[in-house]
């Protein structure tokens, strides 16, 4: 979907909604934001008063004796006094409630929508970039909290300003009041335009800003590829385009807001201006004092702050919102794979494993899996072989619920696993995957992965029993030992060790190896599989490997064939029956011979 079909304007009446939703439990303190502004506000109408009815005319135009205008410029100074400093202090006060409430309301979104990401199945991570969603959790989210900061209570106030203001002017002089309010109307349809323009601007910006944060994840993750192919310029070139794309779009933006507010405070200068002549005119007339026109144009003032407020608003709004459109987004994506209303606690299991008769495919695509039927004892070792794309990872992430299969079941111990929790299922299973993931943390945190509650002594005998403690011992810090991003600092064998332990230490009834050792030198897989044997006695368990030597003895080998199981059985009878397996195996030991 291109970024122009994306950013087709939403239901934005839906998306404010939902926005003030977040504010609902912090009632008291947008109503001390709110208490604050209506303070402010009340406290701006004492000055057009002190200076219009009492200094201007009862001071500065009276002719009256000296003294008592004398102390009525004391009181008015006084007066002056006591408004502006209460207005500071209400301003603290609401700048300071505000913002911790932007910020408290943006934490609870960012904690609501990681919590939500973590409820996604797999298939939702399978077609989105990291990037871009890392964009919507941090990126958007501070867009958001300009809504909160500066809009949620302002924008009420401001229209109540409005209003009273709109009161006071009538009170005061009808006349020059009406003069005043003609420009409401052409500020209403300007404020729809732009509204209705800028907002799928910005919704571009947002989505062009997520890919290039995409784009740098991505090329930081292969910063070593990049480097190796000497792909810099390349890599740079790309993302120049995207940085341009973006420039433009934010540029148009600017454009958009830059003739807006000019034309914005153009209008309220020129109802000024025909306020002050029509006002002048008047007074010159003797048809009004001129306390009267001072204190009408101070209010007319104060009314064009809450109209260029409510003008740049919408600015603010419509930035926000088309950030919180693309937050909702996340918050609405239902998980393909959820929990059954009954599903209940799976209760240790034995680790009896039969795939009857699932078909599969990946979001309703071409069939990946056909027809399999697979019975795996508790303890036994099934090894899954065939040809790349044959389908052996995909049976074997159905073990775990990262899919369901689209027709057949699958059963552990005769338990449906639909009927199963989702965690209670997981606890059972364990996997050492080819791409061995690591966090960045220390060698004790990343082992303790597998059991959160985990002694020191417990992490130790793991280790020893993947035969990682003798690396472990020499590292600088041993045990708490900085490994890097995704374990940068380790090698690949002593990465694939850390994760046996991480396995041993979880305690599952289910193992899955997922080529474990495809990737590490002799010594290395020497010692992977001692660790792996000790990691497999009594557990049932799936490996997949694509070098035929290491499944030798396994207790059952199926052989795939586009998505098909073709063949079952041990080694010793697979090679006998010159089949799939067979030719397999035969093409391996002449390659290997030859290269040997």
């Amino acid at each position: 979907m291109s970024i122009d079909e994306k950013n087709k304007p939403k239901n934005k009446r839906a998306a404010f909604a939902r926005l003030v939703e977040y504010l609902k439990p912090y009632k008291g303190s947008v109503t001390i934001g709110m208490l604050s502004n209506f303070g402010i506000a009340i406290t701006s109408l004492a000055p057009g008063l002190i200076f219009g009815k009492l200094l201007t005319d009862r001071v500065i135009l009276s002719h009256g004796p000296l003294g008592p205008r004398y102390r009525l410029l004391v009181v008015g100074v006084i007066a002056l006094v006591l408004a502006y400093g209460t207005s500071a202090f209400l301003n603290w006060v609401r700048a300071y409630v505000m913002h911790v409430l932007g910020e408290r309301v943006i934490l609870d979104i960012r904690k609501l929508v990681y919590s939500h990401l973590q409820s996604l199945s797999i298939s939702y991570f399978d077609n989105r970039q990291t990037g871009e969603i890392m964009s919507r959790v941090t990126n958007d989210s501070e867009v958001v909290e300009e809504f909160i900061n500066h809009v949620a209570d302002t924008l009420i106030c401001d229209s109540a300003m409005l209003i009273v203001m709109c009161v006071i002017m009538f009170w005061i002089s009808v006349k020059l009041a009406t003069v005043a309010i003609l420009i409401l109307p052409i500020l209403y349809i300007l404020m729809r335009r732009f509204s209705k323009r800028v907002r799928p601007i910005y919704r571009s910006v947002r989505e062009r800003l997520a890919q290039i944060n995409a784009k740098v994840q991505e090329n930081l993750s292969g910063m070593r590829v990049i480097k190796a192919f000497a792909r810099e310029d390349y890599e740079f070139n790309n993302f120049h385009e995207d940085a341009e794309a973006y420039y433009k779009m934010r540029v148009a933006a600017i454009g958009m807001w830059s003739r807006y507010f000019p034309s914005v405070g153009m209008l309220v200068n020129m109802a000024s201006v025909v306020v002050w002549i029509i006002g002048a005119l008047d007074v010159i007339a003797g048809r009004a004092q001129m306390g009267t026109l001072v204190t009408f144009t101070m209010y007319m003032g104060m009314f064009s702050g809450p109209v260029r407020n409510l003008a740049q608003f919408s600015d603010t709004v419509q930035r926000s919102l088309a950030a919180a459109e693309r937050i909702f987004e996340i918050l609405d994506e239902e998980p393909a794979i959820e929990n059954a209303e009954n599903a209940i606690d799976m209760p240790r299991i034995e680790g009896r494993v039969e795939f009857e008769h699932v078909d599969f495919s990946y979001g309703g695509e071409d069939e990946v899996l056909n027809d399999i039927c697979i019975k795996a004892e508790p303890g036994q070792i099934v090894a899954l072989v065939g040809r790349s794309g044959a389908g052996k990872t995909s049976i074997v992430n159905l073990i775990p619920r990262f899919y369901d299969p689209r027709g057949g079941r699958i059963l552990i111990d005769g338990f449906d696993v639909k009927r199963a929790t989702q965690k209670s299922l997981r606890r059972q299973i364990a996997m050492v995957l080819q791409d061995t993931f690591l966090f960045n943390g220390t060698i004790r945190e990343n082992i303790r992965y597998g059991k959160l509650d985990a002694t020191d002594a417990e992490i130790v005998e793991a280790a020893k029993a993947a035969n990682a403690h003798e690396f472990i011992e020499v590292m600088p810090q041993a045990y708490d030992t900085e490994i890097g991003e995704r374990g940068i600092k380790l090698s690949g064998g002593q990465k694939q060790r850390l994760a046996i332990a991480r396995a041993i230490l979880a305690d599952p009834r289910i193992l899955i190896l997922d080529e474990a050792t495809s990737s590490v030198d002799s010594e290395s897989e020497y010692l992977i599989h001692r660790a792996m044997d000790r990691l497999m006695e009594g557990r049932t368990t799936f490996v997949i490997a694509h070098r035929l030597s290491t499944v030798k003895h396994a207790d059952q080998i199926i052989t795939l064939e586009n998505g098909r199981v073709c063949e079952v059985g041990d080694h010793k009878s697979l090679v006998d029956q010159d089949g799939v397996y067979s030719q397999m195996y035969s093409m391996q030991f002449r390659l290997d011979e030859e290269l040997g």
